[in-house]
């Protein structure tokens, strides 16, 4: 039995087969510029724009100006110029006069002097008699210019009060005095007194 033995022919090339593979290999090569392109345009879009770096240049400082010692300083200060008020015509205005102060007075030249006349025993308060108080009471007197006692205070008492009202009320009802002087005046002045009472003698 013998064996078929079949013969491969080598395909036939054509120029109507050239062309179709030239075009395809055209459409194919469109394609891919296309893509490309494509992607192109949409990365280009999609990254940010560059961003330009440069280092700046230091600025040279200028030098230090001397300070000028007036312009720092604050100026003087000065008090406002008092204004006086001119009271305008028609407007009542009140005009206040503030008095002189009085002049102390010089001393006394010449105390008061006692007439002896009106100098008087006070009696003895029968009371105080009787229950045997004694004592003596200094007053202050108050003389008048017209020699008149104007008034007396206890100034030590008798250690009865009996006996410093008994002699206070005498005194200013009787005594008189010559009054002080002063300048050639009769002047208002003090003094001083002491008034005993005495069981043994009955008075002053």
């Amino acid at each position: 039995m013998g064996e078929a033995i079949m013969l491969k022919t080598a395909p036939v090339f054509t120029a109507a087969r050239g062309a179709g593979l030239f075009l395809a290999a055209l459409l194919q090569t469109g394609f891919i510029w296309a893509l490309v392109e494509g992607l192109d345009i949409k990365l280009t879009a999609l990254l940010p724009p560059p961003i330009d770096v440069f280092i700046a240049k230091p600025v040279p400082r200028p030098p230090p100006q001397p300070v000028n010692t007036r312009d720092v300083l604050p100026e003087p200060v000065t008090a406002p110029k008092p204004t006086v008020d001119v009271a305008e015509p028609g407007r009542d205005t009140a005009l206040t006069l503030t008095p002189p102060r009085p002049t102390p007075p010089g001393p006394v030249e010449r105390g008061p002097v006692g007439l002896m006349a009106t100098h008087t025993t006070p009696p003895y308060p029968p009371m105080e008699a009787r229950l045997g108080n004694e004592g003596t009471v200094l007053l202050r007197l108050i003389v008048g210019p017209d020699g008149l006692v104007k008034a007396a205070s206890v100034i030590r008492s008798s250690g009865y009060v009996g006996l410093d009202r008994a002699a206070q009320a005498w005194v200013m009802a009787h005594w008189r005095y010559q009054p002080a002087q002063r300048g050639g005046t009769a002047v208002e002045s003090a003094a001083n007194v002491a008034v005993s009472f005495n069981l043994r003698n009955g008075g002053n």
